[in-house]
């Protein structure tokens, strides 16, 4: 069950590969202020990833080492829930959301593994390499996520030296000791880990079990449940986080929708020249712009703010349903790969529907920085802003405390006006791109055959779709 309240029908291996990309994405954006919540929370991670563990089926081939690595991490895990028990530190407090997230995806893929029928033990070699596979993925996510944790920490030690004066009482601190404490063995932990993965990960993963999909439907379904979960999310939580989110899966669709395009231009289902002059032009644009706005929004989430849980789950799906047919294991697929997988036709049209649907959200986020009175950022991203632009924090009306502590602080009007313009542009690029986009719809009709009674010419058979130069479309006023 997803914490948006539906099924998740995502398979283990892309439970797996999302655990390991949330814990990826985790090692980007952490500090100390975030140590005592991580470190609250990485035991139930360890222990969802044991229980993951010991539910996948035993092979013939996993040597006794590899088995005893994860029963020594956890009695390392447990060992330290008892000694942050005997110093009361980091205490009682709320859980760090993301790793909480991670280890509901594993408890998830754990429930999948121990089923009904799952646990019946494997007799072939491909079975055995999906199985290794599996666990490389689960090893590696300790190992990414350790790291994460030992960089909170490590940072959480420094802000406290830098805080504290030379005459400071054992009190103040204290949590120097502690946290050096928790970083050792959070080291152990990672190296521990690290040294199972060692230099075997692609070597793993070359072994993971693929199902060719049945076609491009999962990918239109994601992308169509993505669209209205986005519109419902910022319509009641229109905050920095969940702009973020919404701006990284409009790059990632940006990319996905390149590499199907890829495929059609080199099967002929879109004209190359057309392609390449007109298509990924705009596409590279489009992907840019969001990737930018990701950024912003991004550097904008303030301490303790997370995504909607619902949008979390829609973003998951886009990314499974786009890694089902667009990658080999750990690395994007051939064109020709690519088109043997899917119906271009179909999937052209798709990528078409989402760049309207992206024409559209970015409105949304103009309208959200130009008319939400309540939008918030970091108030550290908005100092540097700030003085960035020759205005100091006294005038910004910024608050030393605020700015230490990361507190969320309404947007001053400048930065406002900042994010309005980089929004128009972001209307901008993606109207431009939805522009050329527009013909795309042509390869479903030419592909479905004339209507009946009416004879098909030779040119209709298969040839590939003129687009039109680019260019902007009448639109409503703003």
């Amino acid at each position: 069950m997803s914490t948006s309240g539906t099924v998740d029908q995502r398979s283990i291996g892309e439970l797996l590969l999302d655990a390991d990309y949330q814990a990826r994405q985790l090692l980007l954006d952490v500090d100390g202020a975030d140590a005592a919540a991580m470190l609250r929370t990485w035991g139930e991670v360890v222990q969802a990833a044991g229980d993951l563990w010991s539910s996948l089926p035993s092979t013939p081939d996993v040597s006794p080492f590899d088995g005893a690595t994860m029963q020594r991490l956890e009695t390392m895990s447990h060992a330290q829930h008892r000694a942050q028990l005997v110093r009361d530190w980091p205490g009682d407090g709320p859980p760090d959301e993301r790793l909480l997230g991670i280890a509901q995806i594993l408890q998830r893929a754990a429930e999948l593994a121990d089923g009904p029928g799952r646990r019946v033990r494997p007799r072939t070699p491909a079975a055995y390499d999906d199985l290794d596979a599996a666990r490389m993925r689960v090893m590696h996510t300790l190992y990414v996520g350790a790291h994460a944790v030992g960089v909170a920490v490590h940072q959480h030690v420094d802000d406290v030296r830098k805080t504290v004066g030379r005459h400071a009482s054992d009190r103040e601190t204290r949590d120097i000791p502690r946290g050096q404490e928790a970083a050792i063995r959070i080291a152990a932990f990672e190296q521990l880990a690290g040294g199972f993965v060692g230099n075997r990960f692609s070597q793993a993963m070359a072994g993971q079990h693929y199902t060719p999909p049945s076609g491009s439907g999962r990918l239109h379904q994601a992308l169509v449940s993505w669209d209205i979960q986005a519109h419902r999310t910022l319509a009641f939580a229109p905050g920095a986080p969940n702009l973020h989110l919404a701006a990284c899966t409009q790059a990632m669709i940006a990319t996905a929708s390149t590499a199907i395009l890829v495929a059609a231009s080199t099967t002929g289902r879109v004209s190359v020249e057309d392609y390449k002059h007109r298509l990924a032009p705009a596409l590279d644009a489009n992907q840019q712009v969001w990737a930018r706005a990701a950024n912003r929004w991004g550097r904008l989430r303030s301490r303790g703010e997370r995504a909607d849980p619902a949008l979390v789950h829609a973003a998951s799906e886009v990314r499974a349903a786009v890694h089902e047919i667009a990658f080999d294991r750990t690395h994007w697929t051939a064109p020709e790969v690519l088109a043997g997988r899917i119906d271009l036709a179909q999937a052209t049209v798709t990528v078409q529907q989402a760049m309207i649907a992206a024409a559209e959200l970015a409105v949304v986020h103009r309208d959200i920085a130009e008319q939400e009175p309540d939008l918030t950022g970091s108030a550290r991203t908005i100092a540097a802003w700030s003085r960035e632009a020759g205005i100091d924090d006294d005038t910004a009306l910024i608050s030393p405390g605020d700015v230490y502590a990361n507190r969320a602080i309404k947007l001053p009007d400048l930065i406002r006006e900042t994010l309005v313009a980089n929004a128009e542009q972001l209307i901008d690029v993606s109207e431009a791109t939805m522009s050329v986009a527009g013909a795309l719809a042509d390869v479903a009709r030419r592909e479905s055959g004339p209507a009946p009674g009416r004879p098909q010419c030779r040119s209709e058979e298969r040839d590939p779709v003129r687009i039109p130069a680019p260019g902007r479309p009448p639109t409503a006023s703003r």
